[in-house]
């Protein structure tokens, strides 16, 4: 059967964030403070990889507490050692260069500034096979008795046939969408001093966000070894389809233990009472090796990669406005003696017209909704154009 995982793991009130995706998990009552959580997963691409190491407050304490200073290795059946390095507080990077080989087997070692060790399990990085279909279907969800009636568009996925070993899933989705700022910038003005800039600064921009929710499915059960039709997220319309909207998921194979991992949090959370069980401690495959009787809370995974983008169009007669911008002074001309009383700013072009913009939040991406000015690849392919 088909389950759409929606995973808040919480680890005594508070929220942990692994890999950018946040899961809320309720254990049992009782002083669960200072517990260690660890989270990391080994694909084949390069890296960096990331390992997160974070230690539990109390109960009903809203914070967590990276740990620093710990030593991290990655370890192999061949012998081999990675050393990670703390790039942020709590966060253990591989180098670059390093990518897991499909087939061989990797264990998680650390060591805290305490002097307390903890190891996880070999766990093998498995092949996963190439998404087949990525598809959108523009939909109309009726209205219920919490939410009114909604038109966008619901995502699915297929996978082409996999082996013997590929039989649980997991897809991390991700969306983007692109954004204008009203000018294109190329110059500007020190006070003194006028510069151009060649090529101008980009006013395309383009967002990035990856959704919580985690997607799960198996073809234990199967005649066939392949998934069809997975339904995804569904992307309610807005103005993020003004220009362009496009998701991107990344599938990954799990072993059956990470199955059931992520499988026994979902149990955990069911929200209708009738299915709920009684909330437990969710433990993975990190063991404390200097003291056994310590509870140790995550999972250390390891598994290709392959991904896909799509995107989609959805008719809005609304108009999709930047960061407010109105602060902007007219130009007759852009000489220096046209500019020599007018504050330092960027010189854009709106088409009929010049202005001179002096907050950074009306010219870069970065500082304008957060985005970039660098295009998602797939945005050039796999197109749905311009459908009503």
């Amino acid at each position: 059967m088909k389950k759409l995982i929606k995973l808040t793991l919480t680890f005594v009130g508070i929220t942990l964030i692994f890999q950018s995706c946040i899961y809320e998990f309720t254990p049992k009552t009782g002083d669960l403070g200072n517990l260690l959580v660890i989270y990391g997963m080994v694909t084949n691409e390069n890296g960096p990889h990331e390992i997160t190491i974070l230690k539990t407050k109390r109960i009903n304490s809203k914070v967590n507490e990276p740990v620093k200073g710990a030593n991290v290795s990655i370890f192999d059946d061949k012998g081999n050692t990675v050393p990670l390095t703390e790039d942020s507080v709590g966060k253990y990077h591989t180098p670059e260069t390093f990518a897991g080989q499909i087939g061989a087997k990797y264990k998680l070692n650390i060591e805290l500034q305490e002097g307390k060790k903890y190891e996880s399990d070999y766990v093998e990085l498995l092949d996963v096979p190439d998404i087949s279909e990525l598809e959108a279907e523009k939909i109309t969800k009726p209205a219920t008795g919490t939410s009114p009636e909604s038109s966008g568009y619901q995502f699915y996925i297929s996978t082409k046939p996999g082996t013997g070993e590929q039989k649980y899933y997991k897809w991390d989705v991700f969306e983007d969408w692109e954004y204008r700022i009203p000018y294109l910038f190329s110059a500007y003005w020190d006070g003194t001093v006028l510069t151009q800039i060649d090529p101008p600064l980009p006013n395309k921009c383009y967002k990035h966000t990856q959704f919580n929710d985690i997607y799960i499915s198996n073809t234990k059960n199967f005649q066939t070894n392949y998934i069809s039709h997975y339904p995804l997220n569904f992307t309610p319309g807005s103005l993020k389809f003004f220009f362009k909207y496009g998701i991107y998921v990344r599938q990954y194979a799990l072993s059956e233990f990470s199955y059931n991992y992520w499988y026994s949090a979902m149990e955990n959370n069911q929200p209708d009472p009738l299915y709920s069980k009684q909330p437990y401690q969710l433990i993975g495959n990190i063991k404390c090796i200097s003291n056994p009787n310590e509870t140790v809370f995550g999972i250390f995974e390891a598994s290709a990669v392959k991904s896909k983008g799509i995107t989609a169009y959805l008719v809005t007669s609304e108009i999709q406005s930047s960061t407010d911008c109105d602060y902007v002074l007219p130009l007759q001309g852009v000489r220096p003696q046209d500019l020599m009383n007018q504050i330092p700013g960027w010189i854009g072009d709106a088409g009929a017209s010049l202005v001179l913009v002096p907050r950074k939040e009306c010219v870069f991406c970065k500082y304008n909704g957060g985005g970039t000015g660098i295009r998602p690849d797939y945005f050039e392919e796999n197109g749905l154009k311009n459908e009503n």
